[in-house]
């Protein structure tokens, strides 16, 4: 197996992005987001500093997300698991903005803020991230991008959440418990092979003093001077597998996933406790917990499994189809 928990960080922030070779070309101030035809389907990226859009092919946008959001050393099966949610993470998407366009987008279906869209690396991002690997890591990644380029991961004939995340704590979580919403085919499972990762514990220490700064800065919270500080935190909200949906500071309650930000705590699948002069918070598993865990499916592919019985095996009650027709947002064959 991989030497994957090193590489986990770097892909669990909202799985921060990246393409590739083919980049350099349909570059352009304003970015067509909604084709008349198929054969015209770009997407097109907002770059926030720079204040312009720039437009890729499909091929060339599903090999950046792809090589900014998972290891390209994984499996090939895993490889096109995770182009299948780029692929269909941009149909979403372009949908979206067809019926209801973004205006700070500018056209563009997404932009490079990880906190509100799916990472992509342009070029010169993945050319630094990968360095002298980066034409290995390219040829291994577009391969993927191209096998799964028309195929889309559907539920009642719509595109899904593709929602993904770095490793499980050995079962990935639902929606419903995550983020309060039900949705069917958003559902825990177990992801053995996450369970039994080398580090898949994390630990983060933090004094009192760091504590109380960090979420004053984002909360209004009563520090009594004489409480404890062991008592401060009360994980008021848990489920059986070990899963945190609220905890509440000093009597403040605050969301898990907002908590774990804070704290850059690796999941919300974490403990509490005190030691001498610390609060120690122990977790297991990266990212969110929800939908394709990455780990996973790259040991179900070492296993023999092929991007179907992955996504299926993640995403309850799915179809994954191809995309065909005018407006499609994608190529049809």
């Amino acid at each position: 197996m991989k030497d994957y928990i090193q590489t986990a960080a770097v892909f669990t922030v909202f799985m921060a992005a990246i393409p590739c070779l083919a980049l350099a070309s349909q570059h352009s101030e304003k970015a067509s987001a909604l084709p008349e035809e198929v054969s015209d389907f770009t997407v097109g990226v907002y770059f926030t500093e720079e204040k312009k859009c720039e437009s890729y092919t499909l091929e060339e946008y599903i090999t950046g997300a792809v090589m900014a959001q998972m290891p390209a050393d994984f499996e090939p099966e895993a490889l096109k698991a995770q182009a299948v949610l780029a692929r269909t993470y941009i149909q979403r998407r372009y949908e979206s903005e067809k019926e209801s366009p973004t205006p700070g987008l500018h056209g563009a279906l997404i932009s490079d803020d990880e906190r509100l869209y799916q990472g992509f690396f342009t070029e010169a991002q993945a050319k630094k991230f990968y360095g002298d690997n980066y034409s290995a890591a390219y040829e291994r990644v577009s391969g993927a991008a191209r096998s799964a380029e028309n195929y889309i991961l559907t539920y009642g004939g719509e595109p899904v959440i593709a929602a993904f995340h770095a490793a499980s704590s050995g079962h990935t979580e639902s929606a419903k418990t995550a983020w309060g919403q039900d949705i069917p085919y958003l559902q825990a499972v177990e992801s053995p092979a996450d369970g039994e990762l080398d580090g898949i514990e994390t630990t983060v220490s933090i004094s009192p003093e760091e504590f109380r700064k960090r979420l004053s800065d984002s909360y209004s919270i009563d520090f009594t001077e004489d409480s404890e500080f062991s008592q401060w935190v009360e994980l008021t909200q848990v489920n059986k597998r070990g899963y945190v949906s609220t905890v509440s500071v000093c009597g403040t309650e605050i969301p898990a996933d907002e908590f774990t930000d804070i704290l850059e705590i690796s999941s919300p699948c974490f403990e509490c406790s005190s030691g001498e002069g610390v609060l120690i918070f122990t977790s297991r598993g990266f990212g969110h917990l929800v939908g394709m865990s990455q780990y996973g499916a790259d040991a179900m592919a070492e296993e023999g499994a092929d991007f179907r019985e992955i996504l299926n095996y993640y995403y309850t009650g799915c179809e994954i189809g191809e995309i065909s027709g005018r407006n499609s947002g994608g190529k049809g064959h």
